[in-house]
Formats: structure tokens, sequence, C-alpha cells
């Protein structure tokens, strides 16, 4: 740095000077609240880590399976001599034949016959699922509704399937699927070829994929008619052995069947060939409709998800239509009687505890539900004008015909439940007559409750 100076006479001199320069920091802004390029990097990484389903809901890793409430462990766990696994009782009781299913053995316990056979290949309800896992084998009470179905499958195994189009209605825990998965051992045991869907309600709720045919401009779902068809196939082996193709099969994409086949060996689909399950299974109805040598039972639990709102959604993430579904679509077309067998019947059980999939307005009209109050007494109603109602799916339900599951169970009736589960030692106090008494008016008579929150409540503390 330089300045002028006078030097005498108006001359001006140049002097030097030092300078010094203040040094400057410069602050950044280090907020991360304020980094606009680290929110959005946040948030992509955000958005990128959730996934979700056809209807919006965020879809969560899938937690270890744990068992339920109640379950027992095996005696070689068991070292202690607390546990007393000498003294386990050997519960015995009668199996469950055809001819006992008469009004003179209701309130009588029985072990089902061909559970573990036939009808444990194609699975169970859940909660059915539940109380098996605890017993050391399947029991069964034999009920009022029991003769009921049975009856009525009875008359039917002569007639077509269109004429015996039933429906199992009854509160929540009145025993629905215990119904019917008598009626389902019933048939085993009596010869007849028994198709059996114990959770219909994966046809419906988006667990499989599924493809659009234009040729049928519906939607295929290849994975649940590749099981439904393999279940079938497993069960009914003896049945379908001796069962011949009448006609031949011939679609593209499909590996051809020429008449005479065997059924047993036409329904052998490998995994490579899933995509052309759901025309082998179609094809395979047809077969069964026109065959007279034996009776046919179709059984569907959670029958009222088939009437709901689907979780699919089209390309333009509408939801799909039941009847635009195949398997909904084909279980539909033998519960309206548009397509029936030759000889059998269609028996389906209402699930009132779904929230997701419940009955529906074209079901409770179909079979008169609301004419009935809490307790199963009749009362006199009016359709209510204002409920919107679909005009496919009251043709569908049309014709059902309703078997009413009483809400309570008898006093026979639940003394045989408790045998049951006093046999197995199953509670924590020794079992007398006030502790029965207790339960039973604590559920209300209801067979859920009185197990699950009475019999085993007690082993709770």
């Amino acid at each position: 740095m330089s300045l002028l100076v006078s030097a005498g006479k108006g001359a001006l001199t140049r002097t030097s000077l030092p300078c010094t320069i203040p040094s400057v920091t410069v602050l950044a802004e280090t907020r991360r609240y304020a980094s606009r390029r680290r929110a959005k990097a946040r948030k992509e990484q955000k958005t990128a880590s959730v996934q979700r389903d056809a209807s919006g809901n965020p879809i969560y890793a899938k937690k270890d399976r744990t068992p339920p409430l109640f379950t027992a462990l095996p005696v070689a766990q068991l070292t202690e001599p607390v546990f007393e696994t000498d003294k386990r009782p050997d519960v015995k009781f009668p199996s469950f034949p055809a001819e006992a299913i008469t009004k003179e053995n209701i309130g009588k316990v029985m072990e089902f016959s061909s559970s573990k056979d036939a009808v444990a290949k194609f699975g169970l309800p859940k909660k059915v699922w539940k109380d098996f896992k605890l017993l050391n084998k399947p029991y069964t009470v034999v009920r009022g509704a029991t003769v009921d179905i049975v009856d009525a499958l009875t008359k039917a195994s002569e007639s077509p399937s269109k004429d015996s189009r039933l429906a199992l209605s009854g509160t929540s825990g009145s025993g629905k699927s215990y119904v019917l998965f008598q009626a389902v051992d019933w048939a085993v045991a009596n010869g007849w070829l028994v198709l059996y869907l114990p959770r219909a309600v994966n046809f419906v709720n988006s667990t499989t994929t599924y493809t659009y045919d234009p040729r049928t401009q519906t939607f295929l779902q290849p994975e649940a008619a590749y099981q439904t068809l393999h279940r079938a196939r497993e069960a009914n082996k003896g049945i379908l052995e001796n069962i011949k193709a009448s006609s031949a099969l011939a679609a593209d994409g499909v590996k051809p069947i020429s008449a005479g086949t065997v059924l047993y060996d036409a329904m052998n689909v490998t995994r490579e060939e899933v995509a052309s399950a759901p025309v082998i299974l179609d094809w395979v109805m047809s077969e069964l409709e026109v065959q007279t040598d034996y009776p046919v039972l179709l059984a569907i639990d959670d029958f009222q998800a088939l009437f709901n709102r689907t979780s699919y959604r089209d390309p333009h993430f509408k939801p799909i239509a039941s009847y635009h579904l195949s398997m909904p679509r084909l279980l539909l077309s033998y519960a309206s009687g548009r397509r029936s067998f030759a000889r059998g019947a269609v028996v389906g059980s209402l699930t009132s505890s779904d929230p997701q999939f419940p009955i529906t307005p074209e079901l409770d009209s179909s079979l008169d539900l609301a004419s009935y109050n809490e307790n199963d007494a009749p009362k006199l109603t009016m359709p209510w004008p204002y409920v919107q109602h679909s005009r496919f799916l009251s043709e569908y339900a049309g014709g059902l015909v309703n078997i009413r599951v009483p809400r309570q169970l008898s006093m026979d009736e639940a003394g045989a439940v408790y045998e049951i589960w006093m046999e197995h030692r199953f509670m924590s106090s020794k079992a007398h007559d006030e502790l029965f008494m207790s339960k039973y008016v604590e559920s209300g008579g209801n067979a859920r409750d009185f197990v699950w929150k009475g019999l085993l409540g007690t082993l709770q503390t």
C-alpha cells in the first residue's frame, strides 16, 4: 500500500507502508433440515423401502410365525416329573360313521373317520386347525345342524346339484365351519367325489397371481387353479382313476388331452404348466358334470367372500368384480345353478367375522338373514329400500337354501364339548358341574367362546 506525502515546495513523494489484510472466515450453512438435497434423498429412500399392495396398503416384512396361544409340547421335551407324562390319558371316542348321524346321537362325541387322509389334503379353516392342533385326534360333536345337512346330502345324492344348493348361516363362533367339515367327512366316507375349499377368501384377497385373458375377457388365476387341481387330484385319487374323459381338450397353449384319458392322469399339471391350469380345471369340472357314477360335493368355506368386491385391481386400478375372476366365477356358476353336476350338491359356509369381506346385501336378501334377531328367533322385517344391490350378484345368490346353525350349544352338545377338553386335561382346575355351568353362562352358549374364552381361559393367569 502506498501513500502520497508532501516533501516541501509542493512536491509530492510516494511512500510505501506495510499493509495487513485481515483474514475472513466464510461460514457455510450446515443445518441438516435446511439441506434440500439431503431431504430429497431421504424422502426417496423412504419411499423406495415401502412396498404397497393393490389396495395401496403398505406391505411389511413377514415376521416369524408364532404358534397358537396353547400348544401341546411333545413328551420328549417334558422330562421333569411335574409334567406327569406317564399319566397322560388315552382318550378314545367312537368313529364318525354315516349310520351314526341320527337324531338319537345328537350331543355325542365322535372321531372323524377320514380327516387324516382325503380331507386333510384339502386343508382346514384356520380356527378349526387350531383346535385340532391341541387334540391328539380330531374330534367332533354331532349337532342338530349336522343331522340336517346330512339328510339334505342323502337326498341330493341322486339328483342334480342345481336342486341342492345350500348355505350354512349363523352368528360368529356358532360352529358353521365344523358343520361343513362334518358334511365333507361324511361325504368322503360314503364314496362321494369331494371338492373342499376351506379358505375361499384366498381367491379374492389378491394373494395369488392373475392375468387377463382376451379370449374370455376375464382374469385368470393360474396359481389358485393349480393348487385346486393338485389337492382335488390327491384327495380323490381312488375315484378319479375310475373316471375317463368323455371329450377331448384342445386349446391354445395347453397340452392336448384326448377322449378316454383317465381324469387322474389328465389332472397331473406340472409347475411348468401352471399357466394352463385354469383351462384344465374348467375342462375337468365339465367332465365331472356329465359323469353319473359318483355324486359330487362342492364345499366352500368363506362363501360370502365370493360376493364381495375383490382386492384385485385392473390396469386402471379399479377393483375387479368377483365374477370377472376365473376361480370365483367358476364357483359362483355352480352356486347359482348355471352349471350343475348330474349328481351332487353345493354347500357353502358363511363367515360373519371377517370385516374385509362381510355378508353382502345380495346374500342377506336371498337367504332372508335379516329375519333373525340376535337370539336366532324369527322376526318380521321389511327390506331396506335404499341399499344398492348388484343385479349380477343377486342372480348368483338366487335359489340358495339357508340352513341355520343355532347360536347356542344345547346342554347336551355343550356337555359333549366339555367332555373332550376335560379328557385331554386342558383345564387348570378340577372338572365339576359348577365350572361347566359358569363357563356355559359366561359364553352365552357360543361354541367358540365356550372353548377358547371359557375352558382354555382357565389356563391363563
